[in-house]
């Protein structure tokens, strides 16, 4: 009974937090006013992505709100800025970019019509939906399928993720089956952009080059490569150094020019379980790293692991700044109560409601504590149950649903 009372008023407090979050021009990313005063287009459709779990309606509308706020101020090239201050106009350039913006942007109308089926609402913001998928398009800068993310230039605004990222591409894939889903419903003189690689084909990719995973058959592992040369002869070259490593039992993080991260991204591969990138194999696979390694014990989930240190490759010295991206703080291994949320969901996701339900007392962000009670109580996941649904036939057959790829024997 009191694990039940302390549920209930977390409940309460968390749709009081977001309730005071909520403005006419959206959700701004901080209730506080000395705190996040900005329209954020990541943190806003976040916090959307909480809210709709309590139906509230003045809720639904601030979501609604930050979408129109986000297209109000697209850039002519179609960039969907990282943040607006609603009072003031203006836009920060802080930090080196956010890709991530136009992905959620996207993802973000994507529940909104599926909440709604609002058609005219869909219709209007339509141009701008386009223009970000197309913006988002020119950041495959060398046309693999795949974007290339500057240093730093997404939610880890302070950490070295770069070139092909997982995080970004795996919302990348799931903006391109949103904006195709979305499509559907618009009117047949609409015009409407094609991607030159679309949802599956981004999903072959990430697959391909970000999961490590040998099993002990020459045949097999062959293939492996013969179908990255067939895509981009710098992945064939990249693989051959990754080969050191043998496999891991999570996506890299990111892989560049004949590099790669060795850590475990937290977030990238929760989005990767929700969105449907990883089948059972690769989803039990990383669940069972995260529970083994603690990633989530005893406060929420971390960003990464392990986190990386002076005098490692990966350091950078900006790290340093403010004293942020020291080890175990901020985006280099520190808790973060919205990445808790989405790992409770994808424990949902994977049937493991044992493991779901033992986090509930851990303290999520509101949004994501919202979320993740949801899921937990009702085993629906919004957004990501509709992605999961549309995953193109390919894929789905393409699924491992076994924990160990052990054919023609030896190690696993």
């Amino acid at each position: 009974m009191k694990t039940r009372a302390i549920l209930t008023e977390a409940r309460h407090r968390a749709h009081q937090i977001i309730k005071q979050c909520a403005t006419p021009h959206g959700f701004r990313a901080s209730a506080l006013a000395a705190g996040y005063p900005q329209v954020w287009a990541r943190d806003s459709i976040v916090a959307f992505l909480g809210s709709v779990t309590t139906g509230d309606p003045e809720l639904i509308a601030a979501g609604r709100a930050s979408l129109e706020t986000m297209s109000a101020h697209q850039s002519p090239r179609g960039l969907i800025q990282l943040n607006v201050n609603p009072d003031t106009g203006y836009i920060s350039t802080e930090n080196a970019g956010a890709v991530d913006g136009n992905l959620w942007y996207i993802l973000g109308h994507y529940l909104h019509w599926k909440l709604s089926g609002d058609a005219e609402f869909l219709r209007r913001h339509w141009p701008h939906i386009d223009k970000a998928l197309i913006w988002l398009d020119y950041q495959d800068m060398n046309e693999c399928g795949l974007l290339e993310v500057p240093e730093a230039g997404n939610w880890m605004d302070l950490m070295a993720v770069r070139y092909n990222v997982l995080y970004d591409n795996v919302l990348y894939y799931a903006a391109n089956l949103a904006h195709a889903e979305m499509a559907q419903h618009l009117p047949p003189s609409t015009p409407i952009y094609t991607p030159q690689v679309d949802a599956l084909g981004i999903h072959e990719r990430i697959n391909l080059l970000m999961w490590i995973d040998r099993c002990w058959v020459a045949t097999h592992f062959a293939e492996h490569l013969e179908k990255l040369k067939s895509i981009r002869l710098e992945w064939f070259m990249l693989y051959h150094n990754m080969g050191t490593i043998s496999s891991r039992p999570f996506y890299l993080p990111w892989v560049a020019f004949r590099e790669y991260g060795d850590w475990c991204d937290s977030l990238g591969n929760l989005l990767a379980i929700l969105t449907g990138v990883a089948d059972w194999h690769r989803t039990e696979h990383i669940l069972r790293y995260m529970r083994q390694v603690g990633m989530a014990e005893p406060y929420p989930t971390k960003a990464i692991y392990p986190p990386i240190y002076p005098g490692e490759p990966n350091w950078r010295e900006y790290y340093r700044s403010r004293n942020l991206n020291l080890p175990h703080q901020y985006h280099n291994g520190g808790i973060w109560p919205m990445i808790g949320g989405l790992h409770v969901a994808a424990l949902v996701r994977h049937g493991w409601y044992g493991d779901a339900e033992g986090f509930a007392l851990q303290a999520w962000s509101a949004a994501m504590y919202l979320y993740a009670d949801h899921a937990v109580h009702t085993g629906k996941l919004p957004l990501f149950d509709d992605l999961l649904a549309a995953k193109p036939a390919a894929a789905v057959a393409a699924e491992v649903h076994d924990f160990v790829i052990h054919a023609g024997g030896g190690p696993v």
